[in-house]
């Protein structure tokens, strides 16, 4: 069920595109080719759209691939059979309780939040709405054919039955549907999936009117046009979230009521076409259209009868469309073959061969699927914890597992039954040991997945003791990692699943390879920092474990990205191919550097500043190497043309910073209780909330700003700095330093990031009048640039010479740090704890860029 609920998931967005484009075509192409190419075009996008089967192309299309909702595949099956169903969370220094299985489960599924359940298993709120709108729309059904049955009666006029006979021998029906009259209806219809029959709601009609009425619902029925309804129904169910899909099957039923009336028509004359629409138009005279589904209504809405009624008169020869019609049906199949590309990529592996010992590569790759980042998705850790192997004579322990999410450093505590035998205990010169060997190896894969966590216990109770005897602990933090890797982060090793693969496999050589006696596995534990890491090194399998020095921060790393790209450009070669510039080893060297590279180049390609030049093709094809996109060397994208493909998608997960009424909830004073940096704090977002002269100019604000965030994945940050404000009846005046600052939502190889595009700092006067009880901006005057700023700050402040003075020497700092201290609440308030990443150019002391790194990940690129 994960499996298809991803599956839907995905298709349902790569319709979208899909869709607009058949629609388009439809409407400039639609008097060309006709009707009857259309209605076939949206057949087979229904019938794509109603088999949650992922089709897959040759070779990656990784930059197709979007962030769909996780679903932790099997998370059900691993809790069940390989760990405890119940967590308890303690404080770290909380003593062990020792409860019965029964009591902690009870206390367990009491304390279980549905709103976690629905997160770790989105498919079934997704099963929930298709069962429920199905379940409507079998209600709406059930309850009109009840109607139809409890009000309908035989034709008995012999005139219409034999007119009705005849046209059913004329148009090959082998099986006549019933025929009924049914005064409560509001237009000819015919109903039924496996017994169809047709409704007429009025015998006083014209015989060549009449004859056309049934003539058109007999077509319905010849062309099964209630199953093609039926279908729409259910792609409509499987993509009830997606309005999209509702308007295709809008569309769809537009054009196969368009292709029927075609059907009605060939061969007719203009004597004919005028008796049919009159028809049309005496049904809809007679009742309005009920929404009726499984069946046809011969009638339709003012713009719908207009299209109609031009289509019925247009009686010039129309293409057949076939090369179109194929085209358009490749569009649909290639639009959506791009779901599941990267699945089928994962799925072609072997995933029965072995990493090292008991973790195989299926092993790995579940592993590499399960990371999380936060240590609280209790689901998410069980999940890990179920897939780590277990040596033999150790087992899962009724006490479960404990959380430790109250403070830092957040961490788990496993139980386990532990019996001694050859794998899990040794002895040296009669004395014994524990073998954690298989303990430390958990505790480095466990802090590599799960991204906050900073603890990993383990508490081993003897499988004979009835009282449930605690044998040892078992304790690995990131702090002990350094002993083994140095500075090196060991989220570092969760970059890609082939870094982490080649991780395990290290640290299993690591501990296991040439280890075969007592005497070595105790001098391999004794082992000091330095010795511990030249062997990991020697063990390591790839070059994943990267040099790391005390200099080359994330940022200098990012600086030297670009300096390298830049002196692979200004190489002096023959070559006008920019192809040819790849091929020296400083660009060897900038792939190398991997995320900072990329993220250094997303950071200029935001702020506009990389162009369609040899750098900025370097740069873009770095950009592509790190991020293992395939590469057209025919089909060349300018770097615009590649960031603004890049991008595209992105617009989706950035939430503008608007200020309004309703917005006093979302930037509410629990903000500032948690994370206020003080200064000039009572201008922020937040305090607005209090003050209705502030909360007017954050209206204002968001109403100027949000008209330049209409980029999509851009948003505008701002802070008014205020420096005086004056009061006079309905009338106000505010003078404000206004700070303000775009960010641009991008993907990194690591998840998003928030990257600046640009900013201002204008002096501004805002002036108000007091209308309904509400301020509302009249006036906006800014501060001129160049040799007319001081004097015109002077005339915006109408003499008040030390409120200009004020004006003009503004504190940078302050006003600087109350825009941050916004963006601090906006990401808290958007974003939680998800903790974007955050890369800005402007200049900031050391000491703020400490304060603010506290709540929220931020990271210069400038050059210090």
């Amino acid at each position: 069920m994960e499996r298809i609920f991803q599956t839907i998931w995905e298709m349902s967005l790569f319709a979208v595109p899909v869709i607009l484009i058949l629609a388009i075509c439809s409407n400039l192409l639609g008097k060309r080719y006709g009707a009857r190419w259309r209605y076939l075009v949206w057949l087979v996008v229904a019938i794509r759209l109603c088999v949650p089967i992922q089709l897959s192309l040759p070779g990656r299309m990784e930059i197709m691939q979007v962030q769909v909702p996780s679903v932790q595949s099997g998370t059900r099956e691993v809790l069940a059979q390989r760990t405890p169903d119940y967590f308890v969370q303690k404080e770290p220094n909380e003593p062990i309780q020792q409860p019965s299985v029964e009591q902690t489960q009870g206390e367990s599924a009491e304390k279980r939040d549905v709103f976690d359940f629905l997160l770790a298993y989105p498919y079934v709120l997704w099963l929930g709405g298709v069962l429920g709108f199905l379940a409507w729309q079998g209600w709406k059904y059930y309850d009109f054919r009840r109607m139809l049955k409890r009000n309908r009666r035989k034709i008995m006029d012999a005139s219409v039955l034999d007119t009705y006979y005849t046209l059913c021998r004329e148009t090959g029906m082998e099986k006549r549907p019933a025929i009924y009259f049914c005064e409560a209806l509001p237009s000819p219809l015919c109903v039924g999936l496996f017994r169809t029959a047709v409704y007429l709601n009025s015998e006083e009609r014209e015989p060549a009117e009449m004859r056309l009425i049934l003539k058109h619902e007999l077509t319905h029925c010849k062309r099964k046009d209630l199953w093609f309804k039926g279908l729409l129904l259910w792609a409509r169910a499987l993509h009830f979230f997606n309005p999209f899909v509702h308007w295709m099957a809008h569309l769809a039923e537009k054009d196969m009521e368009l292709s029927c009336d075609l059907v009605v028509m060939a061969d007719c004359g203009m004597a004919e076409r005028e008796a049919y629409s009159m028809a049309i138009l005496q049904t809809v005279r007679e009742a309005k259209s009920k929404n009726m589904q499984m069946s046809t209504a011969f009638s339709g809405g003012k713009e719908e009868l207009k299209m109609r009624f031009e289509n019925i008169f247009d009686m010039t020869q129309k293409k057949r469309g076939i090369a179109l019609f194929l085209a358009a049906a490749l569009v649909v199949c290639g639009g959506t073959a791009f779901v599941g590309c990267a699945e089928s990529e994962t799925t072609e592996k072997t995933l029965s061969g072995t990493v090292y010992g008991d973790y195989t590569e299926e092993t790995v790759h579940e592993l590499y699927g399960a990371k999380l980042q936060y240590i609280g998705d209790h689901i998410g850790v069980g999940k890990i914890l179920g897939l780590l192997p277990l040596p033999e004579g150790v087992t899962n322990d009724s006490e479960g597992i404990e959380l430790y999410t109250d403070k830092e450093p957040y961490g788990v505590r496993r139980h386990l039954q532990w019996q001694s035998n050859e794998e899990t205990a040794y002895t040296v010169g009669g004395e014994s040991y524990t073998d954690d060997r298989w303990m430390q190896i958990q505790g480095m894969i466990f802090l590599v997945l799960v991204e906050n966590a900073g603890d990993y216990n383990l508490s081993l109770h003897h499988a004979d003791a009835a009282d449930g005897q605690v044998v040892t602990s078992f304790s690995f933090n990131r702090e002990q990692a350094k002993k083994y890797f140095g500075e090196q982060d060991l989220r570092d090793f969760a970059s890609d699943e082939g870094t982490f693969r080649n991780f395990v496999l290290t640290i299993n050589r690591y501990f296991y390879e040439g280890i075969s006696t007592p005497e070595q596995i105790l001098a391999l534990s004794q082992m000091d920092a330095a010795a511990a890491q030249e062997r990991m090194q020697e063990m390591a399998s790839g070059d994943f474990l990267e040099e790391t020095k005390e200099d080359q921060s994330l940022s200098y790393q990012m600086i030297l990205a670009d300096s390298l790209a830049s002196e692979i450009a200004t190489q002096k070669l023959t070559s006008s191919n920019y192809a040819d510039y790849l091929k020296c080893t400083q660009y060897d060297e900038l792939v190398k550097l991997g995320e900072p590279a990329l993220r250094a180049f997303l950071s200029e390609f935001a702020e506009g500043s990389i162009r369609d030049d040899l750098e900025g093709y370097i740069k873009t094809s770095a950009c592509q190497d790190i991020l293992g996109e395939h590469r057209d060397k025919d089909v060349l994208p300018t770097p615009t043309e590649w960031y603004r493909n890049y991008t595209a998608t992105d617009s989706t997960y950035c939430a503008f910073f608007t200020y309004g009424d309703t917005d006093t909830t979302l930037y509410t004073e629990d903000l500032a209780k948690k994370y206020s940096m003080g200064g000039a704090d009572q201008y922020s977002v937040v305090a607005a909330g209090k003050d209705e002269r502030l909360r007017a100019v954050y209206t204002a604000l968001s109403d100027r700003f949000n008209n330049y965030s209409k980029a999509g994945y851009t948003t505008t940050i701002y802070a008014p700095l205020i420096e005086g404000m004056k009061e006079n009846g309905n009338k106000m005046q505010v003078f404000a330093v206004i700070f303000d600052s775009s960010y641009t939502m991008s993907r990194t190889k690591k998840g998003y990031a928030l990257f600046e595009r640009g900013g201002s700092v204008v002096p501004s006067r805002l002036d108000f009048e007091k209308r309904n009880g509400k301020w509302i901006l009249t006036d906006w005057t800014q501060a001129e640039d160049g040799s007319y700023y001081a004097d015109s700050i002077k005339k915006m402040c109408d003499g008040d010479n030390a409120l200009a003075k004020k004006m003009i020497s503004y504190d940078s700092d302050a006003c600087q740090m109350l825009l941050w201290q916004n963006m601090i609440y906006y990401m808290k308030a958007n974003y939680g704890g998800m903790e974007l990443p955050i890369y800005f150019d402007s200049y900031m002391d050391e000491e703020n860029i400490k304060k603010i790194s506290k709540f929220i990940d931020i990271t210069p690129t400038y050059d210090e």
